[in-house]
Order: structure tokens, then sequence, then C-alpha cells
């Protein structure tokens, strides 16, 4: 290679170099002045990847925006959403929970809601729920949300038609005590169970320790007040059953399934009843044979809206059948009612009735029904 060559070569070269530094200049006076313009949005995202997830920065920093619905935004093919998802998410935006029905009370009925994306054939729900809840003691009730009417039905064995909130109310207070931790656990996975079931969402599922603290609360405001005044008539001679049956009748009372006869309001509540002291109870087919020395009559004070006048009607024909059968009107002690002893209970009927009124569970109202079936 002559000398010539050589000293081409080496121009060559330096040509080439003198041109990448040109350009390598050029670019760096480009990006200062794009900086000013424009400070803090140019990057190099190649130098950015994260090497371990795979994504860029810019990609994590552009699937943690929000749109203003408050949802998330990415760039990577949409995932698969299940029919509870989306309901989640339509709920939150636009649907509310339809309030309790009216005959139902917080503090009495624990309440959990289900809805689901798709309506729900009522039967197909109710054989569900029979099976899933057949080890469930206290009493549940059903209710189906009318869209249409907007109100809550309740609903039955018997209730067709599709809907898309359903209710179940557990009884969590009667006069039997206080649920048992057992059925509300049986009763709280079961409505999830149910819900899940039908890909459908429970709408709220309440805290244990909040529903029966609170049962309790009640029950020992029911303990309270669960008062049943109690009214003897005894006769040294046996009281045929026949001319008691015919004392009833004359008054108005009617003989039950119960073995007793009632007193009852012109909506068919019972006001008190008259029962026989001794064995057997009163039935039609028996009452010739009857014979007993000793009636009660029962006044159920949270059961009755005016139990102070049910009273005195109450005494009243109390006193007529022991005149009329030769006996005589005690108190639970089988002492004689004196005025005194009276006008006690009287006060008493008043107290009573009053604090159920203080705590907002007016007696002989339906809540108080409830309360205090039997």
């Amino acid at each position: 290679m002559d000398t010539l060559q050589i000293a081409l070569i080496v121009a060559g070269i330096a040509v080439v170099a003198a041109i990448v530094i040109y350009n390598k200049w050029q670019e760096g006076r480009h990006r200062r002045h794009a900086e000013l313009v424009f400070p803090g949005t140019l990057r190099d995202t190649l130098l950015e990847r994260d090497t371990e997830s795979g994504f860029s920065a810019g990609q994590d920093e552009q699937a943690a925006e929000t749109d203003g619905g408050g949802e998330a935004r990415s760039n990577g093919p949409p995932m698969a959403e299940d029919k509870k998802s989306a309901l989640s998410r339509q709920s939150q935006k636009s649907r509310s929970q339809p309030p309790l029905p009216d005959r139902l009370d917080s503090r009495l009925d624990c309440c959990i809601r289900i809805e689901a994306v798709e309506p729900i054939d009522v039967p197909r729900l109710w054989a569900t729920q029979t099976e899933i809840f057949d080890d469930v003691t206290r009493t549940l009730r059903w209710y189906a949300f009318d869209d249409r009417a907007n109100h809550w039905r309740r609903i039955n064995a018997n209730t067709t038609g599709a809907h898309h909130w359903f209710l179940a109310a557990l009884q969590v207070v009667d006069r039997d005590g206080v649920v048992s931790e057992n059925d509300f656990l049986r009763y709280a996975r079961g409505m999830q169970k149910l819900a899940d079931h039908f890909h459908a969402v429970p709408a709220g599922i309440p805290s244990r320790i909040e529903v029966l603290g609170n049962a309790r609360a009640l029950d020992r405001f029911c303990a309270e007040v669960d008062v049943q005044i109690a009214v003897n008539v005894v006769s040294e001679k046996a009281m045929g059953g026949a001319r008691i049956f015919s004392l009833a009748e004359a008054e108005g009372l009617r003989l039950e399934g119960d073995g007793a006869f009632h007193a009852r309001a012109s909506d068919s509540r019972t006001l008190y009843v008259l029962s026989n002291g001794e064995n057997p109870p009163f039935e039609r087919a028996t009452l010739a044979a009857i014979q007993t020395k000793h009636l009660s009559l029962i006044l159920d004070l949270p059961r009755v809206i005016d139990a102070a006048s049910e009273f005195e009607d109450m005494m009243r024909f109390a006193s007529h059948i022991a005149k009329t059968l030769g006996a005589s009107v005690v108190d639970d002690n089988w002492q004689p009612f004196g005025a005194e002893s009276l006008e006690a209970i009287r006060n008493r009927v008043r107290r009573y009735q009053m604090r159920m009124n203080e705590e907002g569970i007016p007696p002989g109202g339906s809540l108080a029904r409830r309360l205090f079936g039997t």
C-alpha cells in the first residue's frame, strides 16, 4: 500500500468522525432547546424499562391513571370480568339499595339484600334458599323488590315472577330469647352461598358482634316489660264447661284451637283469654263433661294497645262469671281484689305501657306482637 492510499484512508476516517461529532453536537442543541420549551416531558423510555416486570415506567404510570369515573385505564388487552364484578361497579355508580320493607325493623330483623345482574326467577330462588336454610331454626322472611311498583313484596313458595333485588330478614329476638350464634352464622354464610349460586352480590353482611349485641340489649328490655296480668275465678263447687261456654259466648269470646276463649278486637287481635285453670283445656267435643273449680283470665300487656281499658273489661267479666256461678275473683296469691290492689295493678299497667312507648315499641303494635308472639 503506497503513501497516497494511506493518506486517503486517514482523511476518510477524519471526515466520518467529523460528521459524527457534528451530528452529536446538533442533537445536543436540539435536546437542550426542547427541554427549555417543554421541561420535564422528554425521556428515553428504553432507559426506563423495568427489566424485572417487562413494563416501562411510562406504561406503569399510565396504568395507574384513572378517568373521570374513577376506573383504572390500561393499554393492555381488556380482562374478562364476571357478572359480580360488573354488578359491583354498576351498583357503586348508579344503583342504591331499596330501603327496608315497612313491616321490618332493624332492631328486630337482621336484613341482607342481594342483587343480581340478570333477574332471578322467584321459584328458583325459593327452592335454593329452602335447601340452604333448612337448619336455621328462627323465623326467616323473604321479600322481592318490584321495580315497577317500587316496593317490596313478601314472597313464598307460590310466588312467581323474576326480580333483581331480594331481601332476607332473620328475626333475632322473640319471646324465646336471642338468636343463637350458630343460627346467625348459618344465616350469614347461607346468604353468601345463595348469592354465589345466582352470580349475585350480597349488599353487606352485618357484623356478628353488632347484631348479637343489639339483639341482647333488645331482649333485656323485652324482659322488663313482658308482663301478663292474671285474674282467677275460683269456686268450692265445680263449674260446668257448658255453662262457662254459654257465659263466654254471650260476652263475645270464642273458643279457639289453643283450648281457650279469646276476646278479640275488631281487627282480630286478642285482648285477653279465658282458660281452664285445671286440666284439660276446653274443647267443643268435651265441654259437657268438663268440671273445673278454677278459671284463669289473662291479659298480655305488650300485645294490647290500651291495656288499662282491657283490664277493666276483663275484671268486669270475671266478676260477672263469679257472681253467676257462685265463685270468687282472686289474685295470684289467692287473695280477693281490694281497691288498693286494683289501683296498684292499674298503675303497673300504665307504667309498663308508657315504658314501651318511650322505647319506640308501641304496645299492641306490629313490632310488639312479633317480639311477644307466642
